[in-house]
């Protein structure tokens, strides 16, 4: 379970969007530890899984730019 999350050419807009996602993820009442999204991909899949399936097309937008970012997932990293 190595680094899990890769960086954009602007990183800055990587920890925007993870910013965004993890208040997005709060404001529907899920949670999430960003340390732990970074080491655990397991974990990492199940946040934009959830992400995904919110009726909030904010949280859906920000979760479709985080899935690209995955990776060792076992053919899961899109």
């Amino acid at each position: 379970m190595g680094m899990l999350l890769t960086p954009p050419p602007d990183e800055d807009d990587c920890v925007l969007e993870l910013v965004d996602f993890k208040w997005l993820m709060a404001g529907r009442g899920w949670h999430i530890d960003v340390s732990r999204l970074h080491r655990d991909s397991a974990y990492a899949v199940q946040c934009i899984e959830r992400g995904l399936q919110s009726d909030l097309p904010l949280l859906r937008e920000r979760s479709v730019q985080l899935r690209p970012m995955i990776h060792g997932l076992g053919g899961e990293s899109q």
